[in-house]
């Protein structure tokens, strides 16, 4: 990534990593956003944007033609930024024994990578859910997993978590995501489940969903709790500028830390 000619460049904030990064991901919602509205969005974001997801589910399956999607991928991708659809078509697909077509659709249209989840549909059992992943990388996308339930009964096993985690890894997921769901419920409770996942895996595999129930409060604990660095899901483009501001500590739900804990000086 170039480095941006900044007006202020002789003052000094935390630089985030260049692009392509592996660690402090920025996924965000794309809610159906006309093609105008993506490129005003990239504008004055591409920089602070790793991929993009498309979650307005009911249109993408529906209502968006051709030329549309690739309209709107076409903007994304001039900016270096890719692009996948959430997992409810995903989930679609499974339920209706169309999740090659959907695949090789979401190819044909130059989508990045496909989201396999399964937060509302029964359990896969590991082997499908594997099979889907290698499906996946056979057609040429990228696959992101997910752990966690939309509507949990329970708090997430963390055994449990970590083993689906693992077993993900080794068939090269690119990531896998933690649902938000999950998070809200810890969060208030008992935080250690998701301190146990973090602590068998690292941060760099994981991604953490930080909408849409719990802004900010979700996404200030976790850079809080785990550091600016990790990898965050669901940001609304109208919230992205608080949380790039948070990882550099420039932000009231931070406490302004670049300014009141180090003094604004860049380690």
């Amino acid at each position: 990534m170039k480095d941006v000619d900044s007006c202020f460049s002789f003052l000094q904030i935390p630089r985030r990593p260049p692009k392509p990064r592996s660690n402090g991901l920025t996924i965000v919602t794309d809610l159906s956003l006309s093609i105008q509205e993506a490129r005003n969005f990239m504008e004055t974001s591409a920089e602070v944007v790793d991929y993009v997801k498309f979650s307005d589910h009911a249109a993408n399956i529906a209502r968006h033609p051709r030329k549309w999607f690739e309209a709107k991928l076409d903007v994304y991708h001039s900016h270096g930024i890719k692009v996948f659809p959430g997992g409810i078509p995903f989930e679609v697909a499974t339920l209706q024994g169309q999740v090659r077509p959907f695949m090789e659709r979401l190819k044909d249209l130059g989508f990045d990578g496909v989201e396999i989840s399964e937060d509302v549909i029964p359990p896969l059992a590991p082997q499908e859910r594997i099979s889907y992943v290698r499906m996946a990388k056979e057609i040429g996308l990228e696959a992101f997993t997910e752990i966690g339930k939309k509507d949990p009964t329970g708090p997430l096993d963390a055994d449990d978590a970590i083993e689906a985690i693992q077993r993900d890894l080794e068939e090269g997921v690119k990531k896998v995501t933690v649902e938000n769901s999950d998070l809200v419920l810890l969060m208030d409770s008992d935080p250690a489940p998701i301190l146990k996942i973090v602590a068998a895996m690292g941060i760099e595999p994981l991604v953490f969903e930080v909408g849409p129930h719990g802004w900010p409060k979700t996404a200030t604990w976790l850079i809080r709790s785990l550091g600016p660095e990790i990898n965050l899901e669901n940001l609304r483009p109208g919230q992205l500028f608080m949380v790039d501001a948070m990882r550099r500590g420039l932000n009231r739900n931070v406490n302004y830390e670049f300014l009141s804990v180090k003094g604004g000086r860049v380690e």
